[in-house]
């Protein structure tokens, strides 16, 4: 049953010389609630030049992420991104930003149990089998909001397969790439 929770998965990907991003909104059962895409976005030589190693997190950030969220209409409750995408200046967002990965680690106690690695990185076992996933927060997020995110994230995932969403956005910005 649906929670009414608002899930975002945001992904940016550089194909040749372009990046295009994609922003997917669902609901806690996995069911499309948004999609928004950029056109692609293909930097200046002037820009690449001026901008330097600083480019792609200001593309992906500031230019394509900023965009597509500017357009939904109402925030969600949580937002996931890839890890090589979690900035530190995601950590004032109005919603919690996190990133999710699949783990072959072996699955601990419980469900909602969580296993901490470093200030921003846990394992946290969805499900009462199976292996765990690997929660990466920005920089400066308090252990107490990260808690908080894992118990969400838990409840969530007797409902979805959280990191699922992440692979139907990079599908969609692939095809739409090839159009």
């Amino acid at each position: 049953m649906d929670d009414g929770k608002r899930l975002a998965y945001f992904v940016a990907i550089k194909e040749g010389a372009s990046y295009l991003g994609g922003l997917l909104i669902t609901n806690s059962i996995g069911i499309p609630l948004d999609f928004r895409y950029t056109e692609p976005i293909t930097p200046t030589k002037l820009q690449s030049l001026l901008y330097g190693r600083a480019l792609e997190p200001h593309i992906k950030g500031e230019v394509i992420q900023k965009a597509l969220m500017k357009e939904v209409k109402s925030p969600p409750d949580l937002m996931f991104v890839q890890a090589s995408d979690l900035a530190d200046d995601f950590a004032g967002a109005q919603y919690p930003i996190l990133s999710i990965q699949r783990t072959q680690d072996p699955p601990l106690d419980s469900h909602g149990t969580f296993l901490r690695h470093s200030p921003r990185e846990l394992s946290v076992q969805i499900g009462e089998s199976g292996h765990p996933l690997r929660v990466l927060f920005p920089q400066g997020v308090e252990e107490g909001v990260q808690e908080s995110v894992i118990k969400t994230i838990a409840e969530a995932g007797y409902q979805i397969d959280l990191a699922e969403p992440m692979e139907r956005v990079l599908g969609a910005l692939h095809a739409l790439m090839q159009q």
